[in-house]
């Protein structure tokens, strides 16, 4: 395991520590945990308790109420409402709620969810061609998680004479498409606080406009309550790695307390499906949930995690889960057979590689997997990394970012070389002529080292004070879990507890991990460390990274450190 430096987050705050402290009447590591994040103010009271009436007013979206006041004449007409999706987590997540909030106010609603190699990407004039020929004709249409750069498939349905109502996350493009109204947070400066929305965000925000419309024109939605779609939004918010803070964090906190209750019949099929056996966390969305809903996506039919989302038969449900654990089986022997042919290409020095950027491509990998792909390469040599599949003259593929760098606007910088691309700063999706990849390659590395430096690529642990082993108190770990939702744009705490002793340690999970006991001069405290040997512990004295946590055993809790990282003392 390499030596990684240690980085303190923001830098010295004993000052704002200790005014923190006195202020709130805090834990001493609480007050470390917000100074560092630069939360302080008025800002902490709602971050320790995030409401729902917190959540700002739809109506700032622009053409929002225009949109609403279209659904609503859609359900008076008797007019089909049409949703195009996406086929991962976010865009299915955002169907099934928007869906939800309109059936449940009398529309008749379709949800068209496309097939990633037989119809590709978006919402797209073949896209809107096929959910018309399975569904038949429709008076509205409502994008979500996607249609932000589909002008000519909005063209081709406004010339069919339907409305169109983009929602969407994603980064527009130099035009914006001509629908009744774009429902979008990144293309409206003064909505910067929305602009982590997910693509569930975004339409939630639409079903929170389309319930406060009906309502103040005594059109329905008396008995709609929203919080009941929160399980849904938090699925798409957090499968899809947007940060975790602002709007979305109430959201997550929300959503999460709804899928412990398992009020769905598909959503308490696929928990049992994954075995979790703790209280469920956003970990448990990104590691087991989401990447079973994926799965559909990736290898089979989305359609059937749709189908999942929506049952309101157990029976059903179990069906629909059980066919999801087998794609998430499928997709990942192909996810590890093409990580292995990546990174012996990287090791032989046969993929496009400089200390800046990583490209790998291969012949007819599969196309549902490589983002996951990228996302570990990303992770194991912390450089932007695009993974491509070769399919003749065509190479299409993922790359995926680091912390400091946005890819879109890098690939934004030579489009020329692109025949497609989109998506997040840290996501993107592209397509090219496999002649081009060797220029692009060389075309992006050099722009990537424009915009970062060495110092971004370092391999370092960053952590946001020191603690001591006896700050670990009753009332330090109520507030703890008060800074929940942990996830993307909000991490779990990690403390520097120095000279630590390591007073036992064993083996545990077949010898590859170890737990044990650390010491000071007066306290002692269980730990775990993960990856980690008893020989790279046993007798030492450390320095220790670790974030606190209550291990639940045999129904009680009992404070441990998760080791993070550690150095010996000498």
């Amino acid at each position: 395991m390499g030596q990684k430096n240690w980085k303190l987050t923001g830098g010295d705050q004993e000052e704002k520590i200790g005014k923190l402290q006195r202020d709130f009447k805090l834990p001493r590591p609480i007050a470390v945990y917000f100074a560092a994040r630069g939360i302080d103010g008025s800002a902490i009271e709602r971050f320790l308790e995030p409401k729902l009436v917190h959540l700002s007013d739809p109506y700032r979206f622009p053409g929002i109420k225009d949109a609403a006041r279209r659904l609503w004449q859609a359900i008076e007409r008797n007019e089909p409402i049409l949703i195009h999706g996406d086929y991962d987590t976010d865009g299915i997540t955002a169907s099934a709620l928007l869906a939800w909030v309109l059936r449940s106010n009398g529309a008749t609603v379709h949800s068209f969810i496309p097939h990633r190699f037989d119809d590709g990407y978006g919402f797209t004039p073949e896209s809107l061609e096929k959910a018309l020929e399975t569904f038949g004709k429709c008076g509205v249409l409502v994008t979500v998680d996607c249609g932000i750069t589909s002008c000519d498939a909005v063209d081709v349905a406004l010339a069919r004479g339907i409305d169109v109502i983009v929602t969407d996350h994603h980064e527009a493009g130099p035009e914006l498409p001509k629908a009744l109204a774009v429902i979008n947070p990144k293309i409206y400066p003064e909505l910067e606080d929305l602009q982590v929305l997910s693509g569930a965000g975004a339409a939630f925000k639409l079903s929170h406009a389309f319930i406060k419309y009906g309502r103040e024109n005594n059109l329905g939605g008396f008995t709609t309550h929203l919080d009941e779609i929160l399980d849904y939004v938090a699925l798409g918010t957090v499968a899809d790695i947007v940060p975790l803070l602002g709007e979305n964090r109430i959201m997550v906190k929300h959503g999460i307390m709804a899928l412990r209750k398992q009020l769905r019949p598909g959503i308490r099929a696929l928990i049992e499906n994954t075995k979790i056996r703790t209280e469920l966390s956003p970990s448990d969305i990104t590691f087991r949930l989401a990447p079973r809903i994926n799965a559909a996506g990736r290898v089979g039919d989305a359609n059937v995690a749709l189908k999942l989302l929506e049952s309101d038969r157990i029976v059903d449900a179990y069906d629909c889960a059980d066919q999801l654990e087998s794609y998430n089986h499928i997709r990942q022997e192909k996810e590890q057979e093409i990580y292995q042919e990546a990174c012996e290409q990287i090791e032989r020095n046969l993929a496009w590689q400089s200390p800046y950027a990583l490209l790998v491509a291969g012949r007819d990998w599969h196309q549902g997997v490589i983002g996951i792909v990228a996302s570990r390469l990303t992770r194991d040599y912390n450089r932007p990394t695009i993974v491509l599949t070769i399919q003749g003259d065509e190479a299409y593929g993922s790359g995926r970012s680091i912390a400091s760098l946005n890819l879109v606007d890098v690939l934004s910088r030579h489009a020329d070389l692109l025949e497609r691309f989109g998506g997040h700063p840290m996501a993107v999706a592209v397509g090219l002529r496999t002649e081009d990849i060797a220029p692009f390659f060389e075309a992006m590395d050099r722009e990537i080292r424009t915009q970062i430096d060495s110092a971004d690529l370092e391999n370092f642990v960053s952590y946001d004070g020191e603690a001591s082993l006896n700050e670990m108190t009753p009332a330090f770990f109520e507030y703890l879990s008060l800074l929940s939702p942990f996830g993307h744009g909000n991490p779990k705490p990690v403390y520097r507890f120095n000279e630590l002793r390591v007073a036992r340690c064993n083996a545990v999970g077949g010898g590859l991990h170890t737990r044990g006991i650390l010491q000071n001069a007066n306290t002692e405290m269980d730990f775990i460390a993960f990856n980690r040997a008893p020989s790279e512990l046993h007798g030492r004295i450390l320095d220790v990274l670790a974030t606190p946590q209550l291990n639940l055993h045999q129904d009680v809790e009992t404070p441990q450190l998760n080791v993070v990282d550690i150095q010996e003392v000498f």
